[in-house]
């Protein structure tokens, strides 16, 4: 009797497990749903591209169930399969290059460029330390990088070439400087997205992509006839206050009635929902602007939406990603919340440029972490 009462429970306890199996099952598959379907005709199923690498995790821990701790070894071919016929979802989101070599040195015939949200440069760090500023100027031109992309820069209204610009021109060598501002902070100020260039920026145009989003544009000739066109950008955000990601981070730590997570959590998805859908026009706008350039083309900049996006399946139609060649791991830019949140990119076009270096380190100066590329530059493809 008592091994029939057994053999009950490990079937059904089975069965359980199979059922979760199959829901991750579903889940990974909604998510490589989620890289291609427009967030302007498909509501909420686009969120499930935040939640990719843990349903590639998940379905990696039902194998090894399966595998390690269950006679019905078998059933490990469902989330084999899934992964398999996903492969190319896990490959943007984990890069697998462990020891790779990096070449960040600087030498003819190449380019190094860096994107990094500055926060403010400063401004909103807590606690404040008018210092802050000049750590993240050093910080910036130890990483020598040819070309810069500073979004969330800030500038008073009445000066945009303010003394911190003025110290990493000096500082780094730069030849040419530009600004777009793309929001206020108070009456006096504004946020928007500084470049820097080693190189004369030609044909300089600033592409309006939505309210207070802007697609920058600028043409830089390293060698006669090697010419890239430069864009950069920073597309709409989550929405979300410095509250909301206080929240985000303490969910589970804290506790709450079920009503009112419930609410809070149906906020979050509108909010997100939203997000995505404002961040797809953009994008389709954006595209099309770079679809019409004569030359080879860059874009970097903070896309505020991860590998397995909308978003990033866009962009890489026809341009490279530098991480997946010389990464490792998750790869995460944005240090708060969650540590797979990789949202700031540098793309290339892979018939004038080579990558030879890639490098993202944690840095407590913002909330985001800098992006660095190093380049070799190939012959020139004509328009």
């Amino acid at each position: 009797m008592k091994e029939k009462k057994r053999g009950f429970f490990r079937r059904f306890l089975g069965s359980i497990v199979l059922l979760l199996n199959l829901g991750a099952i579903l889940w990974l598959a909604l998510c490589a749903f989620a890289a291609q379907a427009d967030p302007t005709t498909i509501k909420f199923i686009p969120l499930f591209s935040l939640s990719t690498p843990f349903a590639i995790v998940v379905n990696i821990a039902f194998i090894v169930a399966w595998v390690f701790f269950s006679q019905r070894k078998i059933r490990a071919l469902l989330s084999i399969a899934v992964l398999t016929v996903c492969y190319k979802l896990i490959l943007v989101v984990f890069a697998f290059n462990v020891g790779e070599h990096n070449d960040m040195d600087p030498a003819e015939n190449r380019v190094k460029v860096m994107t990094w949200n500055v926060h403010g440069m400063g401004l909103f760090n807590e606690p404040q330390n008018d210092k802050d500023d000049k750590k993240i100027i050093e910080y910036i031109v130890k990483q020598d990088a040819d070309i810069l992309c500073l979004p969330e820069f800030n500038t008073p209204k009445t000066q945009i070439r303010t003394d911190n610009a003025e110290e990493i021109i000096k500082q780094g060598g730069y030849k040419d400087y530009r600004f777009q501002a793309d929001n206020t902070l108070g009456r006096y100020t504004f946020l928007g997205t500084a470049i820097f260039s080693k190189y004369p920026i030609h044909n300089y145009k600033s592409n309006k992509l939505g309210a207070y989003i802007y697609l920058i544009q600028g043409d830089i000739e390293f060698a006669k006839g090697d010419t890239v066109r430069m864009f950069f950008v920073h597309l709409n955000t989550f929405g979300l206050s410095d509250h909301d990601r206080a929240y985000i981070d303490q969910i589970g730590t804290q506790e709450t009635d079920l009503m009112t997570e419930l609410r809070r959590s149906r906020s979050f998805l509108w909010k997100f929902n939203y997000a995505f859908a404002r961040r797809a026009k953009e994008v389709k706008k954006a595209i099309r602007v770079i679809s019409e350039s004569p030359y080879p083309v860059m874009v970097c900049g903070d896309f505020n939406d991860l590998p397995g996006s909308y978003t990033y399946t866009r962009f890489t139609e026809a341009l490279e990603d530098p991480f997946l060649e010389k990464g490792t791991g998750f790869g995460r830019t944005y240090n708060q919340i969650l540590p797979t949140l990789r949202i700031d990119y540098v793309f290339y076009d892979p018939d004038m440029l080579k990558c030879i270096g890639y490098r993202s380190k944690y840095t407590s100066l913002s909330d985001h972490n800098p992006v660095v590329v190093n380049f070799e530059i190939l012959k020139a493809r004509q328009g």
